[in-house]
């Protein structure tokens, strides 16, 4: 058996002995304000709403065909409610995030209105205009010289203060020069800040919590959960796709923006290139297929982390997508165990009712 770092659950697991097992979704209304659960909600059966994440989004997680009856519609307020969505499995209950209402409609009848609503998690806080332009401090002594710059992970908690969210950021030795003016999209200057320090694309959990991960190898990394043990996989939904035709295989990232850098003058320049196991590596496939960014960073070690970091976020190469029934441990950036290989969990799709399969897109790691 593979060591895997999720808990061992076996109505989760669904190992051979396990026959069946019971669980519902809660959805509870608090008020965003006081942080009071004012009460449950209870979406409409026969338009089961969905929860989707998707590490290409920069708002991740979204929930469709959320559909009220009279009573709980006349509960909302659309613009302070946030719902609290958990699944209860056994004697335990499972946070699948908190979320805030981003469309409403409402169907007027004889009794009263019904709505059907569209949540967003609360990176839609965060991807708002800036109010003010932002850059870096510099610090430089009589001659010039640079003495003291700001590190990425100072930078991110600049742009996210004065909002009421939580966050984790894993420490970076990196720093960025990089500003923006007032008006950018700050999901847009965070996204970029997260290739500069070294991170994965910022996402929140299902704790509500946004986090900052560094980005990491999946290939040697402990796998999150192993998809060969037990019986959770549906046999007829697996399929297999890939870009590795035009899927490049050289990631380049060129800087003339460095300031600290003794050789500043000369432009820096990282790559990375995809293992030769891959299909549609150099080795494989003969010739180079480059994929090359400008950014500004400020060292040379800074430019190879970023050109790597690129590498493995990309959706492209080989993927699969399967079928699990419903489980709450999955959040983002998993390594799944499957088939004797580690996958990357790039998105997920989970029917909120139980009974409904959970759909999973894999990318394969290699070595």
């Amino acid at each position: 058996m593979t060591l895997t770092t999720a808990e061992a659950v076996a109505q989760l697991d669904l190992p051979d002995y396990l026959g069946q097992r019971s669980a519902t979704f809660r959805f509870r209304l608090v008020n965003a304000v006081t942080g009071l659960i004012l009460s449950d909600l209870t979406p409409l059966r026969d338009t089961a709403p969905t929860l989707s994440h998707d590490t290409t989004r920069t708002i991740k997680r979204q929930v469709q065909g959320f559909t009220l009856g009279i009573e709980d519609t006349a509960r909302v307020n659309t613009i302070q409610s946030r719902v609290l969505i958990s699944m209860v499995i056994g004697e335990r209950e499972w946070p699948l995030g908190r979320y805030m209402f981003a469309d409403n409609t409402r169907a007027l009848t004889t009794r009263g209105r019904i709505s059907g609503s569209v949540l967003y998690d609360e990176m839609f806080i965060v991807d708002q205009q800036m109010e003010h332009s932002y850059a870096p401090s510099v610090i430089t002594d009589s001659s010039g010289n640079v003495t003291s710059f700001t590190n990425s992970a100072v930078s991110v908690e600049a742009l996210l203060s004065g909002l009421s969210v939580s966050v984790l950021i894993e420490p970076t030795p990196y720093y960025t020069i990089a500003a923006w003016p007032a008006g950018t999209a700050r999901g847009s200057a965070l996204e970029q800040l997260a290739i500069d320090g070294d991170w994965f694309s910022p996402w929140f959990d299902n704790t509500g919590v946004m986090r900052f991960i560094r980005a990491f190898d999946p290939v040697a990394s402990v796998p999150t959960m192993d998809l060969d043990v037990g019986n959770r996989v549906l046999r007829n939904s697996i399929l297999e796709a890939d870009d590795l035709i035009t899927a490049p295989n050289r990631f380049i990232v060129i800087s003339n923006g460095a300031i600290s850098e003794s050789n500043a003058a000369v432009p820096l320049v990282g790559s990375y290139d995809v293992p030769s196991s891959a299909p549609h590596s150099i080795t494989n496939r003969g010739f180079v297929i480059p994929s090359v960014n400008d950014r500004q960073l400020d060292t040379q070690a800074q430019c190879q982390a970023a050109a790597v970091n690129l590498g493995l976020r990309q959706t492209v190469f080989e993927r699969v997508e399967l079928m699990t029934p419903p489980d709450p441990r999955h959040d983002s950036y998993d390594v799944l165990r499957w088939q004797g290989e580690n996958w990357l969990e790039l998105a997920w799709t989970l029917p909120l009712v139980e009974g409904g399969a959970m759909s999973h897109i894999l990318r394969k790691a290699y070595e």
